[in-house]
């Protein structure tokens, strides 16, 4: 009977000793055998098809008169637009093709050369004008559509609509006498558009493009005012 228990006892033990079991929790897994002991599990990482790229930009752009007869005449080095936004970009492996939005917040000034000439904006002063500014200040939105010409080098195109919530034209005058007083003028920002739409090109090497804007809309409302400042900025922008 002794010799019987000792051989089952034996037979279980050699059993344990081959025997095993797997348990899993979480990315560990637990394998129970003789001796015991713990294997872990690598994890499986999901594969992501679509990259996505974010980051803030500057740009600075100038106009561009291309002697359109209902533009109003402008002095060039002292007409600029300013721009700080956001730019979001969105690409399928390493397809040449990609998709983007961006969000800016924009301020265009442009010096006008005698465009009282003109009569558009100003009212009859006691006073000669020496100086006029059309300024606003915008809230812009826009998509593009980019193609990747080389691993760092790519051409941006889209659409973009622009809400001008501020909008001022401002004239310096001289009034007449012998004091030669100067009085600064605010016109009616309403004569002036406040929603515009256009079409944005950019060509790109990293972390800096070239751009050119072009707005499709009448900057003023072309009922009230026939001229308009030019429709075509090109400039620079800079990734931050």
């Amino acid at each position: 009977m002794k010799k019987v228990l000792l051989l089952s006892v034996l037979i279980v033990c050699t059993t344990a000793i081959y025997a095993q079991k797997k348990v899993q929790i979480g990315v560990t897994e637990i394998l129970i055998q003789s001796p015991l002991r713990v294997v872990t599990v690598e994890e499986k990482k999901s594969e992501c098809n679509t990259s996505h790229i974010s980051d803030m930009f500057i740009g600075l752009g100038m106009a561009v008169n291309d002697g359109h007869e209902s533009y109003m005449p402008i002095f060039y080095g002292n007409s600029y637009d300013f721009q700080i936004g956001i730019r979001d970009v969105y690409r399928h492996n390493s397809s040449p093709l990609a998709a983007g939005s961006y969000i800016n917040l924009s301020v265009y000034s442009y010096k006008l050369d005698k465009a009282y000439l003109n009569n558009p904006l100003v009212v009859n002063d006691l006073g000669v004008i020496n100086k006029e500014y059309y300024r606003s200040s915008n809230l812009t939105a826009g998509l593009f559509a980019r193609l990747y010409v080389g691993k760092h080098l790519f051409v941006d195109l889209g659409p973009y609509g622009e809400y001008a919530y501020s909008r001022r034209y401002k004239a310096h005058t001289v009034l007449f006498g012998q004091t030669k007083e100067k009085k600064i003028t605010y016109r009616d920002g309403r004569r002036f558009n406040p929603i515009n739409a256009g079409v944005q090109c950019s060509i790109g090497f990293s972390d800096i493009s070239v751009y050119a804007k072009y707005r499709v809309t009448n900057c003023f409302n072309p009922d009230k005012i026939e001229m308009e400042v030019p429709r075509l900025n090109i400039g620079v922008q800079f990734d931050l």
